[in-house]
């Protein structure tokens, strides 16, 4: 040092010889230099005096220490203002006898750059933990002042396009903690290290670990502390954006970059197992639950991005096998991730490729409620998580992901023993979850303004859909046997614009709990929803009606009836729809719907019930459309009015049990069944049908009391919700095709009534909902009737008590299932339709009233409830009746029979006289329209009749009903076959055969005048 300071002086004083000699040169030539230009003079004194000021050391030292780096711009200000948010992890370290856990932390702040190197920053934050020795929560909230210093632009100057920066942190903060209901302020000095990465022109993603020196107080133990003093340290994850002027990075020309861009939505479910070292015993596919998550997310770079997760699971961790009941973890909150994509490190245009393989990984922050023998154990918690995500682009800005993740989820806990010593445990949750979801990214801003424009187009249509799947409920104390219910619905709704639509839906489910006897017991619901449906698709990546593929989700109330016993519930709901367009008309869809009733809707075993209901099921969706009914119209489709293409149909038949529902022989469990249905076809080979029917079959043997055999019955009745599929016109549709080939599956909602061992006790009705599958196979002998043949196979889950009204006794509740065969022949009348409906109509002014005659022969028999061997017999029917016909389609008759019945064992024969007035209704002239030339139709019939007969009731009133098939042999000439049953306000036979409901079928002939 000495000798530098030595050799500056020297240089001084050689300097200023030399200046000396040049002044007595300058003197000499003052004259000469008066001629030159003035404003050379001035130039060369100010060369002059620079030269002097010079100084090089302080020259170098700029160069190497300040580097003046690219203008700081700080004309507003907004100029350089952040808004800043963060998430971690706190911890205080322990100080005298006082032992804190560590837990979560969020932040919120504002930060202004005053300079290219300083800045002021505001903050807020939230923190929470708990203590060890019993659990009790401790909060703190915050507030303080942080002044940020930038190194990396002290060091290698300004440049606010940087990549990565490092600063440092240094502040005052002011606390309120909260402890077991006891409250303290307290104040801190930090220090922290501050490193940012610019993912974005106006976001960048910071990492800052902190150290905090406290008053005493801020843990709450000033009494037991005697540093007098708390230390801790912050683990922090956030994100700062610009406000203000700001260009694009690595761009001059004007414009700003639009936040959106880049940015995606996703949804996803799946399941969730457990690998912790205290759920093993149940194993993974025991342990497994539901899982849910939602995230929003954008990337920054190609090979960067960010996502924040909201989700909700749970999954059981321990079995108890007394009581049969899982114990549950229930967990939720919000996870804050950093993406990569390993394809833009080899590929220029990451955004054009189909496939994404992308792993991510960060910090999830939550609460978990764990379920123990006694009580449920509440959590907050910070913990790492990681997952890939496989995903597919089968358009551009739609992609179906699967998604394997890990979780790891530390807690405490804290056992009192009997003695009062306090014992403190840790464990981790190892969650392993797989989730299936749709993300949905948003188009560039070429696109967007193209697709923009598309939304003129949009015309509103109404639709309608029917869907089938499962159903389970919710719940913390669920069964350890869980057996999920079936759900089947239908809806209409209106799309009003590209974006919004109502719906109005009803469905039917059931569902199973396990009661306090150990039994499974399931109960049927009915629901009527209102769905306000909001398309997600088109509100994140723009209208486009080519589009195959999108996402619906929905909101709304219900209201829910359970059938046994009634009881009427009010909730609401929420789900995810997304479906995929087959065709201009008709979409598939799956829908995963969550219902939240204001009361437990279902019981279970210890009286704890669930206000919870989850569902999933798969459906289709047909939409009209005007311009596509105009040219299936064109085509010979349908007439234009909504009557086109519809059907009502008819059949008689048998069925019988299969499987372990019975105690007999298959064949031995014969009995009759019955439907009538109506139906459309919408699209020439998709249609709906709705049906109702009856069936009754035996299911064992029981001895009475009089030591006779009898069938034990069990009756089913109800309704059907199908949906059909005609294979041949699938391929090919011709409205002149005679035959059809018609699978149909759906639902099957009705009650069933089943005999116990002993006779006199017949089990109370019980509510059921099962799903349905038949083959159609039919032929058209006439343009509008087909005679159809239909084996037909239903699965009847139900529960049921045995009652004894004579006792008062209920039994125990018994779970079973029928599976029901059947084979029915029927008939089949199709509207007819366009020019043919038209012409037939034409053809009614030449219909001319008449009266007709009749007379018919055939059998009579009760209908018992119970089936007897010996049976009473099958009597003789003979009748006659005449009547009026009015219009094509409308007539009326009176009629008169005589029945005799054999008695019991060929005894005691019975005999009964009936009068009858039946209202006739022509099926046939209905559905095909008036044609006189016509040779086969059918009629429905129904009546009043009054009769009369011997001991104990010599005179009773009912009604009657069936069907009349005639055909014309000659001109005033036909024959008829005449099902019917009767019903009678009372028991007409007199002996032991008493029943108010009695079948016939006769055959005859009639002449008209």
């Amino acid at each position: 040092m000495k000798r530098y300071i030595l050799t500056c002086i020297c240089c001084g004083i050689f300097a200023g010889g030399v200046l000396a000699q040049q002044q007595d040169s300058i003197a000499k030539m003052r004259d000469a230099a008066a001629a030159q230009d003035s404003a050379m003079q001035r130039r060369s004194q100010a060369d002059t005096a620079y030269r002097v000021k010079f100084n090089a050391m302080k020259y170098s030292m700029q160069k190497r220490y300040q580097p003046k780096g690219m203008e700081f711009n700080n004309k507003k200000f907004l100029d350089n203002f952040f808004f800043g948010f963060w998430g971690g992890y706190n911890r205080i370290i322990p100080q005298g006898d006082m032992n804190l856990s560590g837990g979560p932390e969020i932040g919120l702040s504002a930060t202004k750059f005053f300079s290219s190197k300083n800045g002021m920053r505001l903050y807020g934050t939230w923190q929470s933990a708990s203590r060890q020795s019993d659990n009790e929560k401790w909060s703190n909230y915050s507030f303080g002042i942080d002044h940020i210093f930038n190194l990396s632009t002290a060091f290698a100057g300004y440049n606010p396009y940087r990549m990565f920066e490092i600063s440092t942190v240094e502040g005052l903060g002011v606390h309120l903690a909260s402890l077991a209901g006891e409250k303290k302020r307290a104040g801190d000095f930090h220090l922290g290290l501050q490193m940012k990465l610019a993912t974005g022109t106006r976001l960048d993603v910071f990492v800052e670990p902190a150290i905090s020196f406290y008053t005493d107080n801020i843990d709450i133990s000033g009494e037991n502390n005697w540093h007098g003093y708390d230390m801790g340290f912050n683990a922090r994850v956030g994100m700062n954006y610009r406000l203000g002027t700001f260009k694009q990075r690595g761009s001059t020309e004007a414009g700003e970059e639009n936040f959106l861009d880049n940015t995606f939505i996703s949804a996803a479910m799946g399941l969730q197992a457990q690998n912790s070292s205290l759920a093993r015993e149940q194993g993974l596919l025991g342990s497994t639950g539901p899982v849910f998550n939602v995230s929003i997310g954008k990337w920054f770079l190609d090979l960067f991005g960010f996502r924040l997760s909201a989700f909700g699971s749970y999954d059981a961790w321990k079995e108890n096998q007394k009581a049969g009941m899982d114990r549950m973890t229930l967990y939720g909150g919000g996870r804050a991730e950093v993406m990569l994509n390993p394809f833009a490190l080899f590929k220029k245009e990451a955004r054009s490729m189909r496939w994404g393989v992308v792993p991510m990984f960060g910090v999830e922050l939550g609460m978990m409620k764990k379920q123990d023998e006694q009580e449920v154990i509440s959590k907050t918690y910070t913990g790492w998580t990681g997952g890939v995500q496989f995903k597919y682009y089968p358009i551009e800005n739609l992609a179906f992901f699967v998604e394997p993740r890990m979780s790891f989820v530390p807690y405490t806990f804290t056992e009192k023993t009997i003695s009062g010593k306090v014992n403190e445990y840790s464990f981790m949750d190892k969650l392993m979850n797989i989730s299936v979801g749709v993300e949905l990214r948003r188009p560039t801003r070429p696109q967007w303004q193209q697709l923009a424009k598309l939304r003129g187009d949009f015309t509103p249509y109404y639709y309608t859909s029917y869907a089938v799947g499962m159903t389970m409920p919710q719940q913390l104390n669920r069964p350890t046997s869980r057996r999920p219910g079936f759900i089947t619905g239908a809806a209409v709704g209106r799309q009003f614009s590209p974006l919004s639509g109502f719906r109005l839906g009803l469905d039917f489910n059931n569902a199973a709990t396990r009661l306090a006897d150990a039994k499974i017991d399931r109960y049927t619901f009915t629901s009527l929803s209102l769905d306000y449906m909001f398309d997600i698709s088109n509100w994140v990546i723009g209208y486009d009606p080519e589009r195959k593929f999108g996402t619906e989700v929905f909101a709304g109330p219900v209201i829910t009836h359970r059938f046994e016993p009634g009881k009427t519930y009010l909730g609401g709901e929420g789900g995810v729809r997304p479906y995929w367009r087959l065709g201009e008309q008709f979409d598939v869809f799956a829908e995963s719907k969550l219902r939240l009733y204001t009361q437990r809707y279902i019981n279970s075993r210890e009286g704890k019930g669930t206000p919870l209901q989850l569902s999933f099921a798969v459906g289709t969706s047909y939409r009209f459309s005007p311009s596509y009914r105009k040219r299936l119209l064109e085509s010979g489709f349908g007439d234009g009015t909504f009557w086109g293409n519809t059907f009502i149909s008819g059949g008689v038949g048998f069925q019988f049990l299969s499987g372990s529902g019975r105690s007999m022989g298959a064949l031995a469990s014969v009995g009759p069944t019955m439907s009538v249905s109506a139906g459309k076809w919408f699209l020439p080979f998709w249609g709906l049908r709705f049906s109702g029917f009856a069936g009754i079959s035996s299911w064992g043997q029981a001895a009475r009391e009089d030591g006779t055999l009898a069938d034990k019955r069990t009756m089913q009745g109800g309704v059907r919700i199908e949906s059909m599929l005609n294979l041949l016109s699938f391929w090919q549709h011709d409205n002149e095709q005679r035959w059809g080939i018609v699978p149909m599956l759906g639902l099957e909602l009705g009650k069933v009534r089943r005999q116990n061992e002993n006779i006199k006790v017949s089990a109370a009705g019980a509510a059921y909902a099962g799903v349905t599958a038949g083959l159609q196979c039919k032929y058209y002998f006439s343009d509008h009737t087909a005679l159809f043949i239909e084996p037909r196979f239903s699965r009847i889950p139900y529960s049921y008590r045995d009652v004894n009204v004579i006792d008062n006794y209920v039994g125990p509740r018994i779970s079973t299932a029928d599976n029901v065969m059947s084979v029915q022949v029927g008939l089949e009348f199709r509207r007819a339709g366009g020019k043919t409906l038209k012409e037939l109509a034409a053809r009614r002014s030449e219909f001319e009233p008449y009266y007709f005659a009749s007379w018919n022969v055939g059998g009579n028999m009760p209908i018992h409830r119970v089936k007897l061997d010996d049976g009473s017999g099958l009597g003789v029917l003979i009748g006659v009746s005449g009547g009026r016909q009015f219009f094509p389609c409308s007539g009326a008759r009176v009629g008169l029979d005589y029945v005799a019945l054999p008695g019991k064992n060929g005894s005691d024969a019975r005999k009964l006289i009936s009068l009858s007035a039946d209202y006739l209704f022509d099926v046939t002239h209905f559905m095909g329209g008036y044609n006189p030339n016509r040779k086969f139709g059918v009629e429905l019939l129904a009546g009043p009749v009054f009769s009369f007969g011997k001991e104990p009731n010599k005179t009773n009133i009912g009604a009657e009903g069936g069907v009349h098939f005639y055909y014309k042999l000659l001109k005033g000439f036909g024959v008829f076959a005449e099902p019917r049953l009767r019903l009678y306000t009372k028991d007409i036979w007199s002996g032991g055969d008493l029943t108010p409901v009695h079948a016939s079928f006769s055959v005859g002939t009639s002449y008209r005048f």
